[in-house]
């Protein structure tokens, strides 16, 4: 039978329609998503099976181009890879991609693609094989989910956690960041375990994790590295910094409660935090000491944080901004105008501005930093009218642009103010905006272009 098959095939290849024939019934009826596109996207012809798997009629697909349905994320590469097989640097290529159906939700694909070529070499079209990778996608995130993920808590386990606080140990010490590791433990819960069940100790360990994540911030490292004991790596944190972040933490803990049968049993915890910058420890090193504060803060009373600070010396020389703090604005004696009102608002500037970097970066309540800010936005208006006396009385040339740009300044600081608090400003972009805009362009360089006039006898 199998060789009569055989003999029907052979005959059927020797016909002279044969090729186009296997080609058009292979395209038809084949397994995968099959397409020919045009050079520029277009579908040219499209199988059932992309038809079923996108869920576009061959109507649809064919008014339409493949980046016309292609993730964003995902379409740079794909053209990188499309211009480089029409400019001959490769003959096929073969990635993974997303696709968005009909329907919105998003498909994982594997495209292989080969590029058809009239007999002068001209493009003539791609042949794009495409094949629905979506559960093997989804089976790989959750495998990926299982070995990073604490299965209880749902925040980090020991090995992610690890496998991460030291790729940020190691990046760190490269950029002469200051850092910080939290040890969190919860006080007293073999005898919360022993008096309620486990049941009960279960459900204080997920809701400590929980407000544990929501009090740290978005950058730092966190996870549960065994029994009651969480660990946080904070970033780019020197021990100010360190000691506000870690009293958030335990803060927001203390007013927490588990309902058991009707009654509300609080709980704490304490901490241990270490900061350093750079050095040679470990990680192990440095949650050793960690440890050793932790054991400080339950010797000490428990419900508290206790803080070690490794003092290291590392080679090089390290920027003092960064041995001081997180960032900061600096004044120096070289910003000087030569008048007293100008230098003394603008050394008071410097410090409204670190004041609400500080609590935009250590995360504190939108309140607290829209009073920062708010404090900023006032003195700095009520400089700007100074500043435009004192150079107009000097004489000052461009005194109606220095005035406008004085205008347009505090229009920017509301309107960057009004977008954070409603969630659609960064905190890198306030940052930029008091950096670049202000302080660099303007105190430090429009602000001089009148100085010397102040200096004059």
């Amino acid at each position: 039978m199998s060789e009569r098959k055989h003999k029907t095939v052979v005959d059927y290849c020797h016909d002279g329609l044969s090729d186009q024939h296997i080609f058009a019934n292979a395209f038809r009826y084949a397994s995968i998503g099959m397409a020919l596109v045009g050079p520029d996207g277009t579908w040219l012809k499209v199988n059932n099976a992309l038809c079923s798997m996108l869920g576009y009629t061959s109507r649809e697909l064919l008014s339409k181009k493949f980046q016309d349905i292609t993730h964003p994320e995902d379409l740079e590469e794909d053209l990188v890879y499309v211009n480089r097989v029409l400019a001959g640097a490769i003959d096929t290529y073969q990635m993974e991609k997303r696709y968005f159906h009909r329907d919105g939700h998003i498909i994982d694909v594997l495209l292989s693609v080969s590029l058809v070529k009239e007999s002068d070499g001209t493009p003539q079209f791609f042949i794009s094989q495409i094949q629905d990778i979506t559960r093997r996608k989804q089976a790989e995130q959750e495998l990926l989910l299982v070995s990073q993920q604490d299965p209880l808590t749902k925040v980090a386990n020991r090995r992610f956690f690890m496998e991460h606080a030291t790729r940020e140990l190691t990046r760190g010490k490269r950029f002469h960041e200051p850092q910080a590791i939290l040890i969190i433990d919860i006080d007293h819960f073999k005898t919360i375990n022993d008096k309620h069940g486990h049941d009960v100790g279960d459900e204080v360990l997920k809701a400590m994790a929980t407000a544990c994540s929501k009090a740290l911030r978005e950058v730092d490292v966190f996870g549960r590295i065994g029994g009651e004991e969480f660990a946080a790596m904070l970033l780019n944190t020197n021990d100010s910094v360190a000691r506000i972040v870690a009293e958030r933490v335990r803060e927001s803990v203390e007013r927490l409660s588990v309902n058991v049968g009707g009654k509300e049993i609080p709980f704490t915890i304490s901490i241990g935090l270490v900061s350093f910058l750079g050095g040679s420890n470990t990680l192990d090193d440095r949650m050793k000491m960690a440890d050793k504060a932790l054991y400080r803060a339950k010797e000490s009373g428990r419900n508290r944080v206790e803080v070690l600070v490794d003092v290291v010396e590392p080679s090089g020389v390290v920027p003092e901004r960064l041995r001081s703090t997180f960032v900061r604005f600096e004044w120096e004696g070289a910003y000087e105008s030569g008048n007293q009102l100008i230098d003394s608002q603008h050394m008071h500037l410097f410090a409204l501005a670190n004041d609400l970097l500080s609590a935009l970066i250590t995360g504190l309540p939108d309140s607290q930093v829209e009073a920062a800010a708010v404090a900023l936005i006032n003195h700095t208006e009520q400089h700007f009218r100074d500043e435009e006396k004192i150079f107009c009385a000097a004489g000052y040339p461009k005194a109606q642009e220095h005035t406008a740009i004085h205008k347009q300044l505090i229009r920017e600081m509301h309107s960057i103010l009004k977008s954070f608090t409603k969630g659609q400003e960064t905190v890198g972009g306030f940052f930029t905006f008091l950096a670049h805009d202000v302080v660099l362009n303007h105190l430090l360089t429009e602000d001089r272009k009148f100085f010397s006039l102040l200096r004059e006898p």
